[in-house]
């Protein structure tokens, strides 16, 4: 088991968007390390983007499906949206599995994403 390492940074190619880097395990253990990230989907604008980058996550489960949910919830309310790229297939089958692939948009990678923003 690998404890969840978070990154927040501004993503200046995109307007109003934080980039969030994700390295290890994302479960209950990890509830302590995302308070940073807690605070800044609270405080986020409206019309927000947040990109979480997942291509060092190793595992996420319940737990973290579950706060997943509850960002996207959070800021679907201000018209925001969070966006993930670098998902692995482990990730991509749970998300799958539980009927969620549709809640989130995903893509390979920040180049495709910010074509795909931009286009």
């Amino acid at each position: 088991m690998q404890k969840l390492l978070l990154s927040i940074t501004d993503y200046p190619e995109l307007p109003n968007t934080k980039l969030v880097y994700f390295e290890g395990d994302f479960d209950g253990y990890a509830e302590d390390t995302i308070t940073e990230l807690q605070t800044t989907i609270d405080q986020a604008g409206p019309g927000s983007t947040i990109i979480f980058e997942f291509s060092k996550l190793n595992y996420l489960n319940s737990f973290a499906i579950g706060q997943l949910v509850a960002w996207h919830n959070a800021m679907n309310a201000k018209q925001g949206k969070i966006l993930i790229v670098g998902i692995n297939k482990n990730i991509e089958d749970i998300f799958s599995v539980l009927g969620i692939e549709s809640v989130f948009k995903t893509y390979n990678n920040l180049e495709e994403l910010k074509a795909g923003q931009q286009g």
